[in-house]
């Protein structure tokens, strides 16, 4: 792995951009923030969004976090849990 490019990588990377002043208040801009993920999931993506989610905490910056007992398949049941919070939120 070559040492630069991955500081490159990571200096664009969503928990490092969550601390800059802009992107906080770009998020804080938005209506809703929602982020959901599988526990088991294949491609460990609950490691990223459980460090976005901290890094969130750690701003102050709202959102709802759902993390799921299943993997990146057959997630369609999520649907219910997702969209009424997002049509609350695009709606209020």
């Amino acid at each position: 792995m070559d040492p630069e490019r991955w500081a490159g990588w990571m200096r664009h990377g969503p928990v490092e951009l969550v601390k800059s002043p802009e992107c906080q208040e770009n998020l804080r801009s938005l209506r809703g923030l929602y982020i959901d993920c599988g526990a088991k999931g294949q491609y460990s993506l609950v490691y990223g969004a459980r460090a976005f989610v901290k890094a969130l905490q750690e701003a102050g910056i709202e959102h709802r976090y759902e993390e799921f007992d299943d993997d990146h398949t057959a997630v369609d049941y999520r649907q219910d849990v997702s969209f009424p919070y997002l049509y609350h939120a695009l709606t209020a």
